[in-house]
C-alpha cells in the first residue's frame, strides 16, 4: 500500500467526518477519506493530528482494498481508541420482481427454492423458511422486455440434471447449457427463464445441500469499480480469489481483460447471496425486471452517503408503511432505500 499512501498524500487527501450511532447507541464519527476535490480516494490519509485516524478494513485491521475508506470511532475518543463497527449501513431485505402476474411468478419461484408463499396486499412474498435466503417480493409493475438482463440470479442446486427437469415442469424454459474448461478447471451451468421471461442460471457446485440463491449477478462495464461501490454501500468484504487459481488461468493462456472481468463481494457472516459482477453486455431497459430493496436506520443520511459514492437519486416515494428513495448505482441499476 506504499504507493497508494503516497498518492493520497500527493493529492492533498483530507478527512471528512459525519456521525452515526453504533450498536450501543453511542454517537460515533464516520471518517471517509476524500480527495482534495471531494471525491472518494482509493488510499488512506496520513495521520496529522490527535483526531486523525488510519482507516482500516471491514475486520478492523490493515488497509482496505476499496476506493472508499470508512472507519468509525466514538466522538471525542483519541486516535488510539478502537474503531467501532456501524450497526449496519444497508441491509438487503428484498429481491423484487416487476411482473404482470405476481401470484403466478411467486408460485414458480417459491416452488423452485422451497420458499414459503404469502400475500402482501396486491403483491406476494416468498420467504426462506430456513431464514438463510433473502425474501423475494413480486409486484405488479411495468417492465421492459430484455434479452440480456442487467441483474439476474444464480441458483445452486444439489443435482443439476434433476433440477433442470424439475424447473421445466414448474413452468421454466430452457435457454442453453454452457460449459468451460481451463486446464483441470471446469464448470457447467444451465441458463433458464421463468414464466415471465426473466433469465437465471442453475448449477451444482460440490457440497450443495439444498436449493438457494448463490449470487445476485450484475452485468456491467467495470466489474471492479461497481463491485467496490456495492462493497462500500453494504460494508461487505471482497471474496478472496485463490492466487493459485488465477495463476492456473494465466498458465492456460487467459489474460487481461478476462482476469479482471469479474468481482465478488459477500456478506461478512459468510452467508448468501453474494454480489457477483461480470463484464458483459447488457440491455439498458427503462424499467428493470429485478431490483434490490434495502433497509437502513437513517434513510436521508444513507442517500447522502451513497450519492457521494457515485449513486444518483431518482425520486422519493411514500409507501404504505414508510418513505423510500429510488436510486441508481454508478452503472444505472435501480435500487430502493427505505
Amino acid at each position: 500500500m506504499a504507493a497508494a499512501d503516497a498518492a493520497a498524500t500527493a493529492s492533498g487527501a483530507k478527512v471528512a467526518p459525519t456521525s452515526r450511532r453504533d450498536e450501543g447507541g453511542r454517537e460515533a464519527a464516520l471518517i471517509v477519506c476524500l480527495s482534495s476535490s471531494g471525491s472518494s480516494l482509493g488510499s488512506k490519509p496520513a495521520q496529522t493530528g490527535a483526531d486523525a485516524v488510519g482507516i482500516v478494513d471491514h475486520e478492523g485491521g490493515g488497509c482496505s482494498p476499496h476506493p472508499f475508506w470508512v472507519g468509525v470511532r466514538a466522538c471525542g475518543a483519541g486516535a488510539g481508541a478502537p474503531l467501532l463497527r456501524m450497526a449496519f449501513v444497508l441491509q438487503l431485505v428484498h429481491i423484487t420482481f416487476s411482473c404482470a402476474d405476481p401470484g403466478r411468478l411467486a408460485e414458480f419461484w417459491s416452488a423452485l427454492l422451497d420458499y414459503e408463499l404469502a400475500p402482501a396486499g396486491e403483491s406476494w412474498n416468498a420467504k426462506d423458511p430456513r431464514g438463510e435466503g433473502t425474501t423475494l417480493l413480486f409486484n405488479r409493475m411495468a417492465k421492459s422486455q430484455t434479452l440480456q438482463m442487467p441483474i439476474h440470479l444464480d441458483i445452486n442446486v444439489p443435482d443439476h440434471e434433476t433440477e433442470r427437469e424439475r424447473i421445466l415442469q414448474l413452468g421454466g424454459r430452457l435457454v442453453e447449457t454452457k460449459s468451460f474448461r481451463v486446464g483441470d478447471l471446469s464448470d457447467t451451468w444451465t441458463v433458464m427463464r421463468d414464466p415471465e421471461g426473466n433469465g437465471f442460471c442453475v448449477e451444482s457446485p460440490p457440497n450443495t445441500t439444498h436449493r438457494h440463491i448463490w449470487n445476485v449477478s450484475f452485468s456491467c462495464a467495470e466489474p471492479r469499480e461497481l463491485g467496490r461501490f456495492w462493497a462500500f454501500a453494504l460494508d461487505w468484504p471482497d471474496e478472496d480469489i485463490d492466487p493459485s487459481i488465477v495463476q492456473r488461468f494465466r498458465d492456460a493462456g487467459v489474460g487481461e481483460p478476462e482476469l479482471s472481468g469479474f468481482h465478488v463481494t459477500k456478506p461478512p457472516d459468510g452467508g448468501w447471496p453474494r454480489f457477483y459482477f461480470q463484464r458483459r453486455e447488457k440491455s439498458r431497459p427503462d424499467s428493470h425486471a429485478i431490483h434490490l430493496d434495502f433497509a437502513t436506520e437513517d434513510r436521508e443520511a444513507e442517500v447522502e452517503r451513497l450519492t457521494q459514492a457515485g449513486a444518483t437519486v431518482v425520486e422519493s416515494k411514500e409507501g404504505t408503511k414508510l418513505i423510500f428513495t429510488v436510486m441508481r448505482d454508478p452503472e444505472g441499476n435501480p435500487f430502493c432505500v427505505g
